[in-house]
């Protein structure tokens, strides 16, 4: 059985990524990771990825600020 993604979840990220607006999401779905970083690839907007551990990871589009301490990179 294949995972589910909202459909209006996905439909957020495409317009917030359309918009050019920064995406600072955290997940534990790996289909829901999947699907983001797919839209960020094909609109060419950078994005890193922070493995939290056990299997969460944050995905943001604000590459110059750390996500711990907040400071410029």
């Amino acid at each position: 059985m294949a995972a589910r993604i909202n459909p209006a979840w996905v439909l957020e990220m495409r317009k917030i990524a359309d918009d050019r607006k920064e995406i600072d999401v955290t997940l534990s779905f790996n289909a829901a990771a999947q699907e983001l970083i797919k839209i960020l690839v094909l609109r060419e907007i950078p994005f890193k990825i922070y493995s939290l551990g056990a299997g969460v990871k944050r995905i943001t589009t604000d590459t110059d600020v750390c996500p711990c301490c907040k400071r410029k990179l």
